[in-house]
């Protein structure tokens, strides 16, 4: 299945700096959490990466074999599909949580209290004696050394801060595009319902199979009425669950294309109205930015811990003896949707793919957000 390479991709906004290694970010994962018995910093993202490695499974193998099961089929190839499951994902929360894990390892208190205590015993002292001048000019080099500390801290500070804003502002980003991508999709399979056009075709292909088959027995020899009249019997009893069955697997695929939809629309809108608080506040301490980024983390934990979604389509039962017949139905009717879809993704990322796209509104971006109306109809790289 085609990629849409513009999902997760590239974060160009990372600072490199602060960038952990892949084996120190896998060593904080696996690093127990603090007075929380055998859990660790990565099993708030077991669930999720579970499912991702499922899929991604999927993805490996679903052109070497057949899979017997319809039901993880569809599952998988609309999980597949959605981009919601992805190590780009994966990865942005848990360098969150690294990097919130050291802004709250950051330890103001400790320089701050012995400049406090230096202050405090150094007007006791009387420069005029030589022994109180050494202990003072001593006292001086250490609360200089400890004001150095903490102008570092800030410095660190400051720039764990923008990395975890960024960060948030990334996943935002990029759910905003798996929400549009989920409606359009939903639009494509509203439309396929509705319609009824590959319905129609798969049951007229369906009677056209049994009237070439009794076609072929009568040039054979004769055939019974009786036959006749199973046959057609058959007709009518296979139409009528292939029917339900195209409307019931679109319906199960919409309404998960629908789950991963308000997941991320509620999840954006989360992360929108946290960060407006943010922006909004000025000044503030460290425990302001730990309190605001815990909040933060609890958002974004809740993306990827409740990973439970909805799927029961039907079965494939037949009271006829033609069970065989409905299954090649269902595969040709998945086979089509999927190439709807995949055909609406490719055109989509084709359509945003140019640097004076729109971009999504964002509080802290300078600029206009989009061109202007002279701008759109001007230039030579207009449309004729």
């Amino acid at each position: 299945m085609i990629k849409n390479k513009s999902t997760f991709g590239i974060r160009f906004g990372s600072n490199e700096e602060l960038a952990p290694s892949p084996e120190d970010l896998k060593a904080f994962l696996q690093s127990p959490k603090s007075g929380r018995g055998r859990e660790t910093h990565g099993s708030d993202l077991a669930a999720y990466e579970k499912l991702l490695a499922s899929v991604q499974s999927f993805e490996r193998h679903q052109n070497q074999h057949a899979m017997p099961d319809f039901s993880q089929k569809m599952f998988f190839q609309t999980l597949s599909h959605s981009q919601f499951f992805n190590p780009g994902l994966s990865s942005a929360v848990a360098q969150y949580k690294y990097h919130l894990h050291t802004l709250n390892t950051l330890d103001f208190r400790k320089p701050a209290a012995f400049i406090k205590s230096a202050e405090e015993e150094m007007k006791k002292l009387n420069p005029k004696k030589n022994a109180d001048a050494v202990k003072l000019a001593k006292f001086q080099d250490m609360v200089e050394e400890r004001n150095r500390a903490i102008a570092t801290l800030k410095r660190s500070r400051t720039a764990i801060a923008g990395e975890l804003i960024d960060i948030a502002r990334y996943i935002r980003d990029n759910l905003v595009q798996i929400g549009t991508h989920c409606e359009a999709s939903i639009v494509i399979l509203v439309d396929l319902h509705i319609s009824r056009k590959k319905e129609d075709q798969l049951v007229k292909d369906l009677k056209t199979h049994f009237k070439e088959h009794l076609r072929d027995s009568l040039q054979a020899g004769p055939v019974t009425r009786q036959y006749a009249e199973t046959v057609k019997q058959d007709v009518s009893v296979l139409s009528k669950e292939l029917s339900d069955l195209v409307r019931n697997d679109i319906y199960a695929v919409t309404r998960l294309f629908e789950s991963i939809h308000d997941r991320s629309k509620s999840i954006v809108h989360e992360i929108e109205s946290l960060l407006a608080t943010h922006k909004a506040k000025t000044g503030g301490n460290i425990e302001d930015d730990r309190t605001f980024f815990s909040r933060l983390e609890q958002t974004l934990l809740s993306l990827v811990s409740e990973c439970r979604f909805d799927f029961k389509p039907a079965a494939v039962r037949s009271e006829t003896p033609h069970e065989q017949l409905l299954t090649e139905k269902r595969k040709e009717l998945l086979d089509h949707v999927f190439g709807l879809l995949q055909k609406e993704r490719r055109a989509r990322t084709d359509r945003r793919a140019g640097e004076d796209r729109r971009e999504f509104h964002d509080p802290a971006r300078q600029g206009v957000e989009r061109r202007s109306g002279t701008e759109r109809r001007s230039g030579k790289s207009r449309r004729q």
